[in-house]
């Protein structure tokens, strides 16, 4: 696994150095760690809809203005991740560390588009949400900013 996620990064973005190729795998496994984040609401409530996977796939394109062969294999590897990991906190905590907080409650608006991506909100889907909101310590006030704003942008 871990070979393969080392490919990816020494592939994509073909590395001429350790210093480059550390800063760049850093940025990387962020991209991947809010991946795995996205496709866990995604499968929170037991049934990943078409319209969550592309909510999705565009908001990583756009947040991290990839092109499609690149989000094809950040989002392979991200569902490799999700079914390795035994818990949220490998992800949240690469977050929480290395974003600053608009990026935090950037990524906690991106949970809530997934969620209302099919326009039914499940209690599964809001829960974890909660809880990786407040792994990545992100306020009360910016969770129910965050969740306002992605429900008037789904239209609801």
């Amino acid at each position: 696994m871990i070979k393969k996620i080392t490919q990816f990064f020494d592939n994509k973005l073909g590395f001429s150095s350790k210093t480059d190729e550390n800063e760049a795998s850093h940025e990387d496994k962020l991209q991947l760690a809010t991946a795995a984040l996205l496709l866990e609401i995604a499968r929170s409530d037991f049934d990943i809809a078409e319209e969550e996977r592309q909510s999705i796939a565009n908001s990583l394109k756009t947040t991290f203005k990839l092109s499609e062969s690149e989000l094809n294999e950040l989002l392979e590897l991200a569902e490799l991740e999700v079914k390795e990991a035994v818990s949220l906190h490998q992800f949240t905590r690469l977050i929480h560390e290395n974003y600053p907080p608009a990026d935090k409650k950037e990524i906690i608006r991106l949970l809530w588009t997934v969620a209302y991506a099919d326009n039914v909100l499940d209690k599964y889907e809001e829960a974890m949400i909660r809880k990786i909101s407040d792994l990545l310590y992100v306020s009360h006030k910016d969770f129910t900013h965050a969740k306002s704003l992605a429900k008037s942008m789904a239209g609801l």
